[in-house]
């Protein structure tokens, strides 16, 4: 506690001393004397604590957003999760040595890959909610019809078919790249959950060897190479989404 920490302040420490020894010096009973030094170590920890200025808080951390329930973004995300407590158990099993090091140094990426997957997920449910509000087949439709007006209008209504024609093709276009978006999202999750399968099945078979001598440092060394091809395969994945939807 704060409060107890002032207490063993060292200026608290001398301030309380000299209170004591100065009441002392006025000829006040020794328990009053320790008394009046108490006191006076008390109220400067009380002071010390109440007038320290509190922290600044941080801007809040974005919550990303929900993934839908039942959905493939959902599935993959399970999948990548399941594999990281995996990860986190054989750490916790094995043995100290060169393996169990590197395994856990390993963990903290581990996390923060699967949070990128979740922000991913929780975009790729984000897209399909957009998808949802264009009708695809309807845009086409239309599309197809104005085209084929422009091809008798008269020119004081071609202006307009052309403005038509321009905004069927801008909600067509949105289309295209929210599911061009979406694609590249789910496919990505499905390869970095499958990605860390793959590194717990390896991190696995790697602590069942029957002794870190067996290990040589190129060996465990391809743990953290695998890693980091499925870290950096999210990261630029997120960065393109977000260029591409900005």
């Amino acid at each position: 506690m704060r409060f107890v920490r002032e207490l063993a302040e060292p200026w608290g420490l001398l301030l309380a001393a000299t209170s004591a020894g100065a009441a002392w010096a006025v000829q006040l009973p020794v328990v009053a004397a320790l008394g009046v030094g108490v006191t006076v170590l008390a109220a400067r920890a009380g002071i010390a604590v109440a007038s320290r200025e509190k922290p600044v808080a941080g801007p809040e951390e974005r919550t990303p957003p929900d993934v839908e329930p039942g959905s493939p973004e959902a599935e993959w995300l399970r999948r990548a999760e399941a594999a990281a407590d995996g990860f986190e158990s054989i750490s916790d099993s094995l043995d100290t040595g060169p393996l169990a090091d590197r395994v856990a140094d390993m963990e903290p990426v581990v996390r923060e890959t699967v949070g990128t997957l979740r922000r991913l997920a929780g975009r790729t449910s984000a897209t399909g909610k957009a998808l949802a509000r264009v009708d695809a087949s309807a845009v086409a439709a239309e599309k197809a019809r104005l085209r084929k007006e422009l091809k008798t209008a008269d020119d004081d209504i071609r202006g307009d078919l052309l403005q038509s024609l321009e905004a069927v093709q801008a909600q067509e276009d949105v289309h295209a790249r929210l599911s061009s978006a979406q694609r590249k999202l789910l496919a990505q999750l499905r390869s970095g959950a499958l990605g860390l399968d793959g590194l717990v099945a390896r991190a696995a078979e790697l602590s069942a060897a029957t002794g870190d001598a067996l290990l040589d440092t190129t060996t465990i060394g391809e743990l953290s190479d695998q890693l980091e091809g499925i870290r950096r395969g999210v990261v630029e994945t997120e960065e393109a989404t977000r260029r591409s939807l900005s």
